[in-house]
């Protein structure tokens, strides 16, 4: 199986939590070509375990000081084990390595516990967005890595 199979496995299990907390998110929906799509024009790492896909997370260019992360998921089999924070520090880490001053991120403001799992580590709250389509805000936060 395709790494973009998988992956677009991993998000429709992952973000069907944020569903049932009524937040959706057209990740729940990826495609294998979208997914294929993300791949080649990002940066993407993903978490194996015995050779399948288990996560994944994407950084996305945006300047020469910025880089924003997003889609960071975590196959719903394999949530609370620790996959997350590890696929966390490893973009953290190529991010810094690749020169990025900034990690910029969006999570849904009202999610139970993500916003508090990135100020824990050292994301701050810039500023709250709406997005076309959702009908629930986000909160832009950002980090200093360098």
């Amino acid at each position: 199986m395709a790494v973009a199979e998988q992956l677009a496995e991993v998000y429709q299990s992952a973000y069907q939590e944020n569903r049932r907390l009524g937040l959706p998110n057209e990740a729940e929906s990826a495609s294998e070509k979208r997914i294929a799509d993300l791949v080649r024009q990002n940066t993407v790492y993903v978490a194996k375990k015995d050779g399948d896909v288990i996560g994944g997370v994407c950084l996305e260019d945006t300047d020469s000081d910025h880089v924003k992360l997003s889609r960071l998921a975590i196959h719903e089999n394999w949530k609370r084990e620790g996959v997350g924070r590890q696929l966390l520090d490893y973009a953290e880490e190529q991010a810094r390595h690749y020169g990025y001053a900034t990690i910029r991120l969006i999570t849904p403001e009202e999610h139970p516990y993500l916003p508090e799992m990135y100020r824990q580590r050292g994301y701050e709250d810039v500023e709250t967005v709406s997005q076309e389509s959702y009908d629930f805000e986000f909160l832009v936060m950002e980090n200093a890595i360098r």
